[in-house]
Order: C-alpha cells, then sequence, then structure tokens
C-alpha cells in the first residue's frame, strides 16, 4: 500500500475489512451452531454449495460439545466444519480452521501416510495415530478415527481427533519409570546375587573356620565346651566324651550333671546362673567322674562371653582344667609347710633367747660394736620369726584350725595403740589419725590387730617415696569402717583379682626390693571374713592404695 495514500481511504478500507471479518465470525458461528444448513465455499474451480441434512443439526450440536476435535473434510480435504474443540488443539482460532486443507495442520512427516489414509477412508474406516501441528508447528501426538457422512449434496468425510499428549506424557513417565524399575531391578538382582556370594563365601569361612576350632579343641589336653547365649550347651570336644564316658546325645540334652558331684551342684548351677544373667566371666572349682576308674577328680571350670560389636553376648566359650593332682601337691606342700614351720619354731625361739641374753652380758660402754651387731641379729631373728608365725597362721587358716579368742572391746583404742608401736619404729613416714566417733566391736583382738598392723606395715613398705599415709575410721549403718591409704607404688589393675591369693605378690621392677612371702592379706582377708566383715581396696599404678577392713558394730 502505498504511503501517501490518504488518511480517509485507508480508514475506509480498514472499516470495509472489519466487516468482512465480523460478518466471516458470524456465518462460522453460525454453521457451528447450526443456524444455517448450506454453505458457499470459493475454490480454483469456482463456487461450491454445501447443504446439511436438518438431522445433521442435531449432530453438529453433540459434536461442538464433545472434547475431541471434529471435523469433515470434502474430497478435497477442505475443512467444511470444525468444532471448538479441534480448533483449540491446533490452537488456530475457527475462523482460521473452517474452509483450510486439513494437511496444512498434519506433520510434515505424516504427511504421506494421512494422503493414504485419506484416500482410504472414503471406502472403509479407519483410525491411526498421527502428529498434528499447532499455529507454532508444535507437535501433537493425536488418535484420528476417519469415517464417511452423507450430505445433501453427496458425501463428506468425518474426522474426530482425539489429544493424544497428556497420553503420551504418562506413557513416557511411565517408560521413565518403568526405565528406573528395570534399572534398580538389575541393581538388586546384581546386589542379591554379590549378597549371595557373600554369604556363600562367609558360611564357608565359618564352616571352615568351625572345622579349625573343632580340630583345635579335639586335640587339646583340657575340656572344651561351648554355650549359647542363655547357657545352654551346645558343644563339647573329645576329651570331654573320652574323660566322661557320655554320649554326644546325652551331653547336649544338658545330662552332662550326672557326672557332676552332688555336693558341687548348687554350687555350679548358681554360678553360672549369675554369669549368664550379669555377663560375667564365670570361675569355679568343681569335681566331674572319671570314667576310666570311675573317680572324682576336682577341676577348674573357666567360662568367658563372647559379644559382637554392639556388646551383645553371642556365645559362651569355657574349659576345664583336672587340678586334682595340683590340689593334692598344694595339701602336701601345706602340710610341708607346717610342719616345717613347727620344727622352726623352736630353734628360733632359743636362738632368740640366748640372743636376749646376749645383749645383757655384753658391755655397752666398752663395746658399742658387739652390740650394734647384737641388735642386728635380734632384727633378723625378729623378722624369721615373723615369717614363721605367718606360715603357721596360712596353715591354720587353709586348714580351717585357726582358733578366735572373741571378746568385746573398743576398736578406737586398738588402732590409737597399734599406731604409737608402728610410730616409734618407723621414722620415714608420718601416720595421720583421723578417727570418728568410738565404737565397740566383738572380735579376737589379737587376730585385728594383726589385721590392723599389716595394713599398715604394708602402706608403710609399699610407698618409698612419701612421707605420710592415712588412717581414718567411720560409723556408718552400724558398720565400722577402717581405712588404710597410702601414696605408693600401687597395684596394676590385671593383678587386683589375685592380690588375696596365698604367697601372691604385685609383680613390679622393685618388687625384689620389698621382703614378705606374699601371705599378709590372705591371712588378714580370712580373719577379717571369719569376724563377718570384708576387706576391700582401691588402688592405681603409680598413684597409691586404699585398704578399708568392715566389721560389724557390737550392740549392747
Amino acid at each position: 500500500m502505498n504511503a501517501k495514500t490518504p488518511l480517509e481511504t485507508l480508514q475506509k478500507e480498514n472499516a470495509e475489512l472489519r466487516w468482512q471479518l465480523d460478518e466471516a465470525n458470524d456465518a462460522i458461528e453460525a454453521i457451528r451452531t447450526g443456524q444455517v444448513d448450506a454453505l458457499v465455499l470459493q475454490s480454483e474451480k469456482g463456487s461450491q454449495l454445501y447443504t446439511l441434512k436438518s438431522a445433521d443439526q442435531t449432530y453438529r450440536v453433540f459434536i461442538e460439545k464433545m472434547k475431541e476435535g471434529a471435523v469433515t473434510l470434502n474430497k478435497d480435504g477442505l475443512i467444511l466444519y470444525s468444532n471448538s474443540s479441534f480448533a483449540a488443539i491446533v490452537k488456530s482460532p475457527l475462523s482460521r480452521v473452517i474452509g483450510t486443507s486439513f494437511g496444512k495442520f498434519v506433520d510434515h512427516d505424516n504427511c504421506t501416510f494421512f494422503n493414504s489414509l485419506f484416500k482410504k477412508s472414503w471406502e472403509i474406516e479407519n483410525k491411526a495415530e498421527i502428529y498434528l501441528n499447532d499455529n507454532k508447528k508444535r507437535k501433537i501426538p493425536t488418535l484420528i478415527s476417519l469415517t464417511v457422512i452423507e450430505i445433501d449434496d453427496g458425501t463428506a468425510l468425518s474426522i474426530i481427533v482425539t489429544d493424544l499428549t497428556h497420553q503420551k506424557e504418562t506413557e513416557r513417565q511411565l517408560k521413565l519409570k518403568n526405565d528406573e524399575l528395570l534399572l534398580a531391578q538389575s541393581s538388586l538382582e546384581q546386589l542379591n546375587n554379590e549378597l549371595e556370594y557373600r554369604v556363600q563365601e562367609r558360611t564357608t569361612e565359618l564352616s571352615l573356620s568351625r572345622e579349625h576350632f573343632k580340630f583345635l579343641a579335639d586335640n587339646l589336653p583340657v575340656i572344651v565346651y561351648t554355650a549359647k547365649p542363655g547357657g545352654e550347651i551346645d558343644y563339647f570336644n573329645k576329651k570331654w566324651y573320652v574323660y566322661t564316658g557320655m554320649t554326644i546325645k546325652e551331653s547336649l540334652e544338658q545330662q552332662w550333671q550326672k557326672v557332676l558331684h552332688k555336693d558341687d551342684y548348687d554350687r555350679v548351677l548358681k554360678s553360672w546362673t549369675n554369669s549368664i544373667k550379669t555377663g560375667c566371666d564365670f570361675n569355679i572349682e568343681c569335681r566331674f567322674l572319671r570314667a576310666s576308674d570311675n573317680l572324682w577328680r576336682w577341676h577348674v571350670s573357666t567360662a568367658l562371653p563372647f559379644k559382637n560389636s554392639e556388646g551383645k553376648i553371642t556365645a559362651w566359650f569355657g574349659i576345664a582344667i583336672d587340678i586334682e593332682d595340683q590340689k593334692l601337691a598344694l595339701i602336701q606342700k601345706d602340710e610341708f609347710i607346717s610342719m616345717a614351720s613347727h620344727e622352726l619354731k623352736t630353734p628360733v625361739t632359743i636362738i632368740k633367747a640366748f640372743s636376749h641374753v646376749l645383749n645383757l652380758s655384753v658391755d655397752k660402754d666398752k663395746n658399742p660394736r658387739a652390740v650394734d651387731y647384737v641388735n642386728r641379729m635380734e632384727k633378723q631373728i625378729n623378722k624369721l620369726n615373723d615369717l614363721i608365725t605367718d606360715l603357721l597362721d596360712a596353715s591354720k587358716v587353709n586348714e580351717g584350725m585357726i582358733i578366735f579368742e572373741k571378746a568385746i572391746f573398743d576398736f578406737n583404742e586398738l588402732v590409737v595403740e597399734i599406731i604409737h608401736e608402728v610410730q616409734i619404729t618407723s621414722d620415714t613416714h608420718k601416720i595421720e589419725l583421723q578417727l570418728s566417733k568410738t565404737c565397740k566391736v566383738f572380735g579376737d583382738r589379737n587376730r585385728l590387730s594383726q589385721v590392723i598392723n599389716n595394713l599398715i606395715s604394708n602402706a608403710i613398705k609399699y610407698s618409698p617415696d612419701a612421707n605420710n599415709i592415712i588412717v581414718t575410721t567411720q560409723v556408718r549403718n552400724d558398720v565400722l569402717q577402717f581405712c588404710v591409704e597410702d601414696f605408693g607404688i600401687g597395684i596394676p589393675t590385671e593383678q587386683h583379682s589375685k592380690l588375696f591369693n596365698r604367697f601372691f605378690r604385685a609383680s613390679e621392677v622393685k618388687s625384689n626390693t620389698f621382703p614378705g612371702l606374699g601371705l599378709g592379706l590372705y591371712i588378714s582377708n580370712e580373719i577379717v571374713k571369719r569376724h563377718a566383715g570384708s576387706l576391700t581396696f582401691k588402688s592405681e599404678k603409680g598413684k597409691g592404695s586404699e585398704f578399708c577392713m568392715k566389721l560389724p558394730v557390737y550392740k549392747d
């Protein structure tokens, strides 16, 4: 258009075009709603008249209300009618749809297929999936159904168009999910195969490990057994069956009690039940019947809990060692010690008496060296006498022959008396005394003084680099507690359980510098137990120890 066209001409042309557009829209709306029965279309062949039967008006109203797209084509593929749903599918106004070739909306890749389908559909109904294009040339997946219908001037082709966009998207999502599922299934199958392989490998290892364990256990010279977490025995080694003569069935049916001495049964059962309940180590001495000679023999049985990474007990592993010969040897040793102590007691007493006479006969002013020698001799005689006394007491305690002469006495008075005597002979340590209110106890005053003396002497002896010890007494809930605290070498934790054993001495680098037989605490513990009391201790290596004796307070 020429830029110099007068404004009035442009306005008239614009008004004419708007009128034509409005008229076209009115015509399309009338056709769509069934208000007209005929339509004239201009084509290369000239004007052509199309009419609809009156019955088709109802059909047309029904089609308009469908969600699917619906169009009617003539033989040339021109759209005679379209509902609004089809226009929405291709995103074009109705005015640009009606009168347009349907092939215009078919995707380029589907044109040949559609043309073939279009020709066949005049003969027979067809259905197919094709891609249409919207006004921006975007592909729209659709399902088209082609059916011939009759109009006044002949026939037309009706196409119902179903938008498959959401369906295809759903299918795509399902395919993605299915692919993910297949991938996960494949990974799971691979993981399962790996797990089965590891389980099989682990089973083989466990089986081999168990065979190794059985081989080792069957060749040990002691009885070996295992138990479930609840305490049921589930394995004995070959030594058990040879020793007891029992069968596997009898043993695993918990009939092993038949070869346990009846006097030991309740004690063993109580200790075993307590270990299962608390998870503590099981350790006890008991007698089993040996099948070869039908004799009861002493054994020490020990079992330890096996725990998993979470600390839960999964099994018990135990051994039983025949100690009958050791016990007989110990009895013979005790008899020898008792006999030797008695035999040594008399000559030592005589030597002590002669040393005392010698000490009195030496002129202290004229021969001081002789006096010094005599004093040293008496000191060593006293040490020897103390050792012999300890050996005799240990023998008496072990045989249950120790005699107590019990009476009521003031405990604090006894403590003060002993500390006074010890302090006179000890110039390296100061004994700090912290006494509570006085109380009375019922017991053997001499034997309890032996315990007090032993605890204080040990505190001084085993704290060579310190210069003091602390002695305290206190009364709580009718129980008297006497404690001795030192700041010496202390006792290693792994030796705590053996401290009250006969002849046990804490092993230290400097242990050979501390004299003694390792009987003092054993005797003291037995004396305290015979007084219905207890002897306990707390100790840390390098920091010192605290020993406490508890006794019942005597009530008037």
